[in-house]
């Protein structure tokens, strides 16, 4: 066997080896349009985001839909319990939008926050006041609008390399499982896979 044949078959080796390690997180069957982040994967981020967002208490996939987040700020407590809807990947950002599922919850053992929150609710009805959002976050009725920057989101450089600026991934997430759609077929030829192992610390 030449050098190159050798070379080809390691090289084709590795990537079954790295195919094998991400079954369990990533299914998807051939030349779908569609992936899902299996319950493992979407618990692995979920822990990755709690470890990086200092306000992010928890954050943990609804039995049924979406996903609960605690955050906490001044000492109150609020608990969002959503779902991801769509995610536009642009050049240099990202624009996603959310659903709420629910009103916000609010908790604090405060009793100047208490009464601060139940006059907030009573009056504005548990809407959020314009102007105290940052300026990437817009919300409207039950949806929310967020804007990031592209490199914050590696994970979906990894999984969609060749998607053109502008393409939309509608997301769902039911009973733990992300199921993403795209406009184009899928393969594991097409992921960054040696990527994907080192952003989930599989490796």
């Amino acid at each position: 066997m030449s050098f190159f044949n050798k070379f080809a078959a390691t090289f084709e080796e590795s990537r079954q080896f790295l195919k094998r390690s991400l079954e369990e997180y990533i299914m998807f069957s051939s030349e779908a349009k569609q992936l899902t982040l299996t319950k493992k994967m979407v618990l692995l981020l979920c822990q990755q985001a709690e470890s990086r967002v200092e306000q992010l208490k928890s954050l943990e996939p609804h039995s049924e839909e979406g996903l609960i987040a605690t955050i906490e700020y001044n000492k109150i407590q609020v608990k969002l319990h959503f779902t991801p809807e769509k995610i536009t990947l642009n050049k240099d950002c990202i624009e996603g939008e959310l659903r709420l599922l629910n009103p916000p919850q609010f908790e604090t053992e405060a009793i100047v926050y208490r009464h601060l929150i139940a006059g907030w609710t009573r009056f504005l009805g548990g809407k959020f006041p314009l102007g105290n959002l940052p300026k990437e976050v817009r919300i409207e009725n039950n949806k929310v609008y967020y804007t990031l920057p592209r490199n914050q989101l590696q994970l979906l450089d990894s999984l969609f390399p060749n998607l053109e600026n502008g393409s939309a991934l509608m997301t769902k997430l039911q009973q733990g499982e992300l199921t993403i759609e795209t406009s184009v077929a899928l393969s594991w030829n097409n992921f960054k896979l040696q990527n994907l192992l080192q952003l989930l610390n599989l490796k």
